[in-house]
């Protein structure tokens, strides 16, 4: 997550919280489910201080979005963050590293107006994902304190001097608070990063959480400009439309193979609808006559599905709540058709939740990578590979090297890759099941029960009746091949995986 977590006053903007009321849908007709062998315990008493958190009760709607659903699952879905390009590179598979609290902030490499812009660290970074073949995603975000609107503000998220001083989450002084105004220096900025990096930075985010006042402290109508503009530099605006008259760009189009990404919302904390709610408003906030979101290829947001509550753990499932939302809003919008890229994803504060137990992170990360492609996002960043502050639960840590979900990751990133979603995920009571099919006939399905437990070291499972198709063997979380006898496999909190031969 992002180096100073929005406060539920800041994800409260819109008191409004939508748990999705549809109908249960059965899963598909080759599965049949059966033999349970206990009654899964859905009631989870909070903890005492310091213990671990309880889960909530399990969410029992199958997704209304089903876009990852005849698709092939591309080796960039699973994508990462990291604090540091001189770190030991991350022993995981992933596609993509989104820069955020990597000291590549606009405020950290153009400390002054005048002055030589220090481009050392994104440099760095640029270099080691040109070595190990992964592309970038840069965010445009914080701005310097001499080109501020509020260049003394502290309350800022990263105000001291070593992180770039204060006014960070403040708009241009050049820019009105209409979107009016010559915002020149944004142009300037985004021009140069272009520059620079053309050929070299995939993607450009144009804001990081910007319904959490720790990052932005501007409107709507500024944000919808910035978009405009990143646009024009960056590509050139899109086809039959034109720049904002108020810009003067020294060049535009630097980088068309370069794809910008809407200022991204991010939700949980006390409503999980936060990403809808602040998408609404964007999309509909118009600027030089066009929309937020027209200028952009992709719609970003953050996914994170924390409770922000001390001792309820997060539960991966909550995602359909956010991507179901934020879909209505951009149905609304007429925006259907751009990737989805959950810009920051995870299990959030840790340490905070007490949501510390391997065995859960684990489960958690199969689930939520596996929901949140079936339902069409396009790439997932994961916040983060490195411990950092007192997030408990990063994948890595210098002391302790990679975490129990490191094993997690590495498997479901196997099963998904290269293979085609056939059957979205679905669940039948708690029992959740997602198909996918390979080429040669090869043909396996992703099973968990979302009221089943795993904690400390107890992973309860029931028994599930394996569906006829010819499946011969399922696969665990750590890759182990068990050959189906009797009928059925068990299952519990952490996903297997029943196949009709061997994963490919």
């Amino acid at each position: 997550m992002s180096k100073s977590p929005s406060p539920p006053s800041t994800c409260n903007t819109f008191l409004k919280f939508l748990r999705l009321t549809l109908p249960l849908l059965t899963l598909a007709a080759t599965i049949a489910c059966g033999g349970v062998s206990n009654t899964p315990n859905t009631n989870h008493p909070p903890p005492p201080p310091g213990a671990d958190c309880a889960l909530p009760v399990p969410l029992k709607t199958s997704p209304k979005a089903q876009g990852g659903v005849g698709k092939s699952v591309p080796n960039t879905f699973m994508d990462l963050h990291m604090g540091s390009s001189n770190l030991p590179w991350p022993t995981v598979p992933f596609g993509g590293l989104r820069l955020w609290d990597t000291a590549t902030g606009w405020a950290q490499i153009q400390t002054t107006q005048n002055g030589q812009p220090d481009w050392s660290n994104l440099d760095g970074f640029v270099s080691a994902s040109q070595a190990h073949g992964v592309d970038l995603l840069y965010d445009l975000a914080r701005t310097p304190a001499w080109a501020s609107s509020n260049p003394t503000d502290s309350s800022c998220a990263y105000s001291t001097s070593a992180e770039g001083g204060p006014g960070q989450c403040a708009p241009p002084a050049d820019l009105n608070s209409d979107g009016g105004g010559t915002n020149q220096d944004w142009i300037n900025w985004v021009t140069a990063v272009a520059t620079r990096y053309k050929g070299q930075i995939k993607y450009y985010e144009i804001w990081n959480e910007w319904n959490a006042t720790l990052f932005w402290k501007g409107t709507p109508q500024q944000l919808v400009r910035m978009e405009q503009d990143a646009r024009c530099v960056v590509e050139g605006p899109p086809s039959g439309l034109s720049c904002n008259p108020n810009s003067t760009f020294t060049q535009t189009a630097i980088d068309p193979s370069a794809r910008i990404i809407t200022p991204s919302p991010v939700g949980s904390a006390s409503t999980l609808s936060a990403v809808q709610d602040n998408l609404n408003t964007y999309f509909g906030t118009t600027v030089g006559g066009h929309p937020g979101g027209t200028f952009a290829d992709i719609i970003g947001f953050h996914g994170y599905v924390s409770t922000g509550k001390s001792g309820t753990c997060p539960i991966a499932e909550d995602v359909i709540t956010v991507i179901d939302d934020m879909n209505s809003a951009i149905v609304s919008a007429g925006e259907t058709g751009k990737p989805w890229f959950d810009t920051e994803d995870g299990w959030s504060k840790a340490n905070d939740e007490n949501f510390l137990d391997q065995d859960r992170q684990a489960a958690f990360l199969a689930r939520y990578s596996l929901l949140q492609r079936s339902m069409g996002v396009e790439r997932g960043y994961w916040y983060r590979w490195d411990s950092t502050q007192n997030y408990g639960g990063a994948l890595w840590t210098s002391s302790g090297g990679p975490i129990e979900a490191v094993t997690a990751w590495d498997e479901v990133s196997k099963w998904m890759v290269g293979a085609t979603l056939s059957s979205a995920c679905t669940v039948n009571g708690t029992v959740w099941s997602c198909g996918f099919t390979r080429s040669g006939g090869y043909q396996a399905v992703a099973v968990w029960n979302s009221a089943q437990d795993c904690l400390n070291g107890n992973c309860p499972t029931i028994a599930f009746s394996v569906p006829a198709g010819g499946y011969t063997k399922y696969r665990d979380l750590t890759g182990t091949e068990t050959t189906i006898s009797g009928g059925s496999v068990p299952i519990g909190a952490k996903p297997i995986l029943i196949e009709t031969g061997s994963l490919p």
